[in-house]
């Protein structure tokens, strides 16, 4: 089994530069301070997908955008805008996370 390195350190880095803060990290998922947005790590080392809650803004959401990637491509890392997700509470105190592209 072949274990895929992510650069969660940059990303920490671009995030906290445009002053956020990562709340927490789950497998191929970077959670972002209020739920805003998340960061999926993509298939290829130095590519990152953006997703954003339904229930953020589109402008706040456009503003994040125009944030983030410049960010970290000076960090060598691409950004590329993906789509929407929700968040619901599950069975037990798990959370559903559905994907909208």
């Amino acid at each position: 089994m072949q274990t895929t390195l992510r650069p969660l350190g940059i990303v920490k880095e671009v995030v906290e530069e445009i002053g956020h803060e990562i709340t927490y990290a789950y497998e191929d998922l970077v959670f972002v301070e209020h739920n805003d947005y998340l960061i999926q790590f993509a298939s290829e080392p130095n590519l990152l997908e953006l997703f954003f809650n339904t229930e953020c803004a589109a402008d706040e959401a456009d503003a994040i955008a125009q944030k983030v990637v410049p960010a970290a491509l000076s960090k060598g890392l691409f950004v590329n805008r993906k789509g929407t997700y929700t968040m619901t509470e599950d069975a037990g105190e798990n959370i559903r996370i559905t994907f909208h592209s």
